[in-house]
């Protein structure tokens, strides 16, 4: 993971924001961090307690291991309490490029791990394995993605728009959009609100994603039966039909799964998201939007899709040895 090269200062282009905003911020930083490394912590734990053998495979997970707790440890100590507690507008610039330099060794560690492993699982036969590891190789995207992306970004106390907000400047932009096709995909954004569709869209197609809009729940589901997405951004509250009826529509019909969902909820409505969840969606955002974190869910989304599409080929392999066997 390299950063670029950017001024230590707050942006003068932009206001600095207060005390409590900037600890807003960095606790924002710090849960989203920890959750991609619970996930590449966990799983590859998980994975050590059940897997007897081939030694090559379990040295590989202990590496993998060992560079979620590295970059954990490193997050633990640059974004604790103790290295908080002189935080300001023109420390925290300079904390979080710290933190992306020291975190980029472990982190870019990652990828690869996941890489050898889906070999070496292949090779030996356990297909089982793969799914997991997907997952795995999915929350360390969306760590680097959030290590690069608040560093590119500097944390700006940005306008918002309709709940998104805009770019920090042109250069950041230009930047974020820089990712290879297959981090782009056909989109479906349903939002009843013409105002957040509108904000939303243009910054996906500026991201390099295919985006097409749905204003209602009903809408969004003739656009499904029609044809395929990579990926639906799915609005909880709208008048027509709500996100929750839409998932359990789609459940009924046999499609969930076919398309990644993020649903998109307002801050006071976690009840909704919870039942989400629940239903099948695959993560959530809140309005109003950062775009670090929207660009990070996203990539993860997307990679998870791929990842379910090479799941459901390796079960096909499987089920052809059985009837083999």
């Amino acid at each position: 993971m390299s950063l670029p090269d950017r001024p230590d200062a707050w942006p003068p282009s932009r206001p600095a924001p207060g005390e409590e905003e900037l600890r807003r911020l960095v606790a924002h930083l710090r849960h989203e961090l920890r959750t991609s490394l619970t996930a590449v912590i966990g799983y590859s734990e998980d994975l050590l307690e059940t897997l007897e053998g081939p030694e090559e495979i379990r040295a590989e997970l202990k590496a993998l291991r060992s560079a979620g707790a590295a970059v954990l440890s490193l997050v633990n100590e640059r974004l604790g309490a103790e290295s908080l507690r002189d935080l300001s507008a023109s420390t925290l610039p300079r904390l979080v490029r710290d933190l992306g330099d020291a975190c980029a060794e472990p982190a870019s560690a990652i990828a690869p791990l996941c890489a050898r492993l889906v070999a070496a699982a292949e090779g030996a036969g356990h297909y089982a394995l793969i799914p997991t590891l997907c997952r795995i190789q999915a929350a360390g995207v969306m760590l680097n993605d959030l290590l690069a992306g608040y560093a590119l970004d500097l944390l700006p106390h940005a306008p918002k728009l309709g709940g998104m907000p805009k770019a920090a400047d042109p250069a950041s932009e230009a930047r974020l959009a820089e990712a290879p096709s297959a981090e782009r995909g056909h989109l479906l954004l349903v939002d009843d609100n013409s105002v957040t569709r509108d904000v939303l869209r243009q910054w996906l197609v500026r991201q390099g994603h295919d985006v097409e809009e749905a204003n209602g729940g009903d809408p969004a589901l003739e656009l499904l039966r029609m044809r395929e997405f990579d990926l639906v951004l799915l609005d909880l509250v709208m008048p027509d039909r709500s996100g929750l009826e839409v998932l359990d529509v789609l459940r009924a019909e046999g499609r969930l799964g076919s398309a990644s969902i993020i649903v998109i909820s307002a801050l006071d409505e976690f009840d909704g998201v919870v039942s989400a969840l629940e239903r099948g969606a695959d993560d959530y955002v809140t309005k109003p939007f950062h775009m670090v974190l929207l660009r990070a869910r996203i990539r993860m989304a997307l990679e998870l899709r791929r990842h379910r599409e090479r799941e459901r080929a390796y079960q096909g392999m499987l089920a052809e040895i059985r009837v083999v066997r």
